[in-house]
């Protein structure tokens, strides 16, 4: 199980300079890879695209690669800028009447004689680092993802217990339903007709009926047999986030509908707490690949 939230980084030395590569994710519906790069580094993208898809399915990843030092760019002597310096400099000295030569370092004190110019190509080697370098990041990426995946995974496992224990309290109570309503609809019978005979075969068709009604044993069969699955996806590999979003949905479904069918107190008050740990879950479960 892997989360969908994860970051990782790498760092190499180049003779352009130092390259530092960054992968962060966080939730998606789909896989959004977005790249920040230096131009120089356009080549690469399609390398960088394939080399996610590889690893994640779901999730919005950012790869951001940048430079630390000046040195993948070129200083570019801006001539027209040079000159007009010097001939305003000229002017100025003939103006103020002033004594010695003009040299180079008056000129260089403006800052937009030299612009500085991104490389166009990199040489194979470096692209080949840049390359390892996002592989290495990417790597650390996964490892985040599948560190933050095991804590979700232990979380998910104790509140499936919850619901385990929840379940089995439902099905405790259900066992003694019916008898509780045949006393309860008997003792009222029996206020009623004021010590007059009562009919018990009648009484324990009507009881029947209304247990009939009431009944909820499909419902917890199901129930149970979604949390048997949801153990079960939980180990497998691969995307299961929308797999487990799914039963998440189905299992609110039956704990509502037992809710709607109970006509018992506590059934109604542990199916709130059951729908309290799904809707908890699926929390979580939002942040699954």
């Amino acid at each position: 199980m892997k989360s969908m939230t994860g970051f990782g980084s790498s760092e190499i030395s180049t003779k352009e300079g130092k390259i530092s590569v960054e992968a962060r994710s966080e939730n998606h519906r789909f896989l959004d890879i977005k790249l920040q790069t230096p131009d120089v580094l356009n080549e690469l993208e399609a390398t960088i695209n394939e080399l996610i898809k590889k690893h994640i399915s779901r999730g919005k990843v950012k790869i951001v690669i940048t430079t630390e030092d000046h040195q993948v760019k070129t200083a570019v002597l801006n001539k027209k800028s040079a000159e007009k310096y010097y001939d305003q400099l000229v002017k100025m000295k003939k103006h103020l009447d002033l004594k010695g030569d003009i040299t180079i370092n008056h000129i260089l004190m403006f800052k937009d004689v030299f612009n500085g110019q991104q490389n166009q190509t990199l040489n194979k080697t470096t692209l080949k680092k840049i390359s390892t370098a996002t592989r290495r990041a990417v790597r650390n990426l996964e490892r985040s993802r599948k560190s933050e995946g095991s804590k979700l995974l232990n979380d998910l496992n104790k509140r499936i217990k919850k619901c385990y224990a929840l379940l089995k309290k439902i099905k405790n109570k259900r066992a003694v339903f019916t008898d509780e309503n045949v006393n309860r609809l008997k003792e009222r019978v029996e206020s009623l007709l004021d010590n007059h005979e009562i009919d018990i075969p009648r009484l324990y068709q009507e009881v029947a009926i209304l247990s009939e009604k009431s009944d909820i044993t499909e419902e917890i069969v199901r129930l149970e047999a979604h949390l048997e699955k949801f153990m079960d996806t939980t180990k497998k590999n691969g995307p299961l986030g929308k797999e487990l979003d799914f039963l998440i949905l189905e299992m609110n479904r039956e704990a509502s509908t037992i809710s709607a069918k109970s006509k018992d107190a506590d059934i109604s008050h542990y199916t709130i707490y059951l729908r309290s740990e799904f809707e908890k879950m699926r929390e979580q479960i939002q942040n699954i690949e």
